[in-house]
């Protein structure tokens, strides 16, 4: 038998199943969100022990969105927000067996030992100008049109794996990044295009709403406290371990069916919002609608895992001094996709003395990473840290965080997919989607697409 009607049932208790939550009880609506994990806040959960701070999922954001900013300053009672340390701004590559400043300007370019001569002049020849677009194209059809094919393959490919863990040969452009896509039809010299944007950018600053915080942000106890802010303002209304299996829908009410502890349970409401993984949204949506079921199951997604690692700071030989370094796909042989240095850029990350590693692997580069034990993985990484950064001892803590199916893979024809997607919902009302799998991964995406669902809900109800 179903329960009472709910306002608005969200599935999925991720940052974006929570951002809409939070906007739709601010609205003053009853929401009850079920979520399959013991807590939520999905890959952005921290851990305390021993006086370090182990992020499971992503340790700082760059707040871009308003609808970000909205959300930390509304949360700012229990949270404050931590500015990164100056140093975060050097960046490194692994390659030939050294870890390698990235360049950071046309001097520096020319210099690093990261390309060849005939490398360094054709990515220099591309800044000062270099060929358009001809329809959608992949991250490497853009790179090596533009700077040449060794930059795409050594440090494009790198940048790409810390942000997308994928294949460059296969994502979009136009679907990763709609804003460099249309730089890239409009611009022939990268160079002066881009001088001419900051020109703008200068003149217009006073035009402009200003951004509270720039750069690489993170949470003074965490990113997992905001989702945690959020989690309490549901009390009895949030459903940990509550597993939903099918959704069906009668006469404008949705019926979700669930488990929750080995027992059967029904949440009934006319408006429901599914902030669940791509692969879980397919599964959901198999009765309600399959053309966007086998659409979403189209849709591939990389798996990786962190772990983080803690030595004491007379154990590392490095000087960690910036942000940490990734590795690009003319690396094959080395199994990690990079380790990021905590503590150098959040010093609250680590107590007095100790270093904290955030070490990535998986993605495109071992897709294969989640089958791996644990103590393998720690083999693995623990070995990495002593060749690359000069560790002398073992790991004070170490903590293996898995994220299966973690990133969707925004591959050639994606954009066409979600917009199938869409239409094949469009006419379930009272259904809304939000996720990494719509329109960016980042965390700024995922807010600000489900503020924007939250308030078509809320639009819709008081109409």
């Amino acid at each position: 038998m179903a329960e009472n009607t709910e306002r608005c049932i969200i599935i999925g208790g991720g940052i974006s199943g929570l951002t809409a939550a939070f906007h739709l009880l601010k609205a003053n609506m009853d929401v009850t969100l079920i979520e399959s994990a013991p807590s939520v806040g999905g890959y952005m959960q921290t851990d305390h022990r021993e006086g370090f701070l182990l992020e499971k999922g992503p340790f700082n954001v760059i707040v871009r969105d308003p609808a970000f900013q909205e959300l930390l300053e509304s949360l700012s009672e229990n949270l404050e927000v931590v500015k990164a340390d100056r140093i975060a701004h050097k960046r490194y590559l692994y390659r030939h067996n050294r870890i390698i400043a990235v360049p950071t300007n046309p001097v520096s370019m020319a210099l690093t030992p990261l390309l060849s001569v005939s490398g360094k002049a054709r990515t220099l020849a591309g800044l000062a100008f270099s060929r358009g677009p001809r329809g959608e194209c992949t991250l490497n059809d853009f790179a090596s049109r533009r700077l040449g094919q060794e930059f795409s393959d050594t440090v494009f490919s790198a940048i790409i794996s810390g942000i997308l863990a994928g294949d460059i040969d296969k994502l979009s452009l136009n679907a990763c990044f709609p804003t460099i896509a249309a730089c890239d039809r409009e611009m022939g010299s990268p160079l002066f295009y881009g001088l001419r944007k900051a020109l703008a950018a200068m003149k217009n600053k006073n035009n402009k709403p200003k951004r509270r915080w720039r750069g690489l942000v993170s949470v003074d106890k965490g990113l997992g406290v905001i989702s945690d802010s959020i989690a309490g303002m549901l009390s009895e209304n949030l459903y940990t371990g509550c597993t939903a299996n099918s959704i069906t829908r009668s006469g404008g009410t949705y019926e979700v069916s669930c488990d929750i502890q080995g027992e059967k349970r029904v949440f009934s409401s006319n408006r429901l919002l599914l902030a669940t993984p791509v692969s879980v949204t397919a599964s959901l949506l198999s009765s309600l609608a399959p053309v966007a079921s086998e659409t979403l199951r189209q849709v591939e997604s990389a798996s990786l895992t962190v772990i983080n690692l803690a030595y004491r700071k007379n154990e590392i030989t490095h000087p960690l001094d910036g942000f940490g370094f990734l590795v690009p796909r003319n690396e094959p042989g080395y199994p990690l996709m990079g380790i990021l240095w905590a503590d150098s850029a959040f010093p609250h990350h680590a107590p007095e003395g100790y270093r904290l590693l955030r070490v990535f692997i998986g993605g495109v580069r071992t897709p294969n990473v989640i089958d791996i034990s644990d103590g393998e993985l720690l083999k693995i990484a623990t070995d990495s840290v002593r060749e690359t950064l000069g560790a002398t001892g073992e790991p004070f803590l170490a903590e293996v965080c898995p994220h299966p199916q973690a990133i969707p893979q925004y591959h050639l024809g994606h954009l066409e997919k979600i917009k199938t997607v869409k239409d094949a919902t469009a006419s379930l009302h009272g259904l809304r989607l939000a996720g990494n799998y719509l329109e960016g991964v980042s965390v700024n995406d995922c807010i600000r697409l489900a503020k924007k669902a939250a308030l078509e809900i809320i639009e819709e109800a008081e109409q």
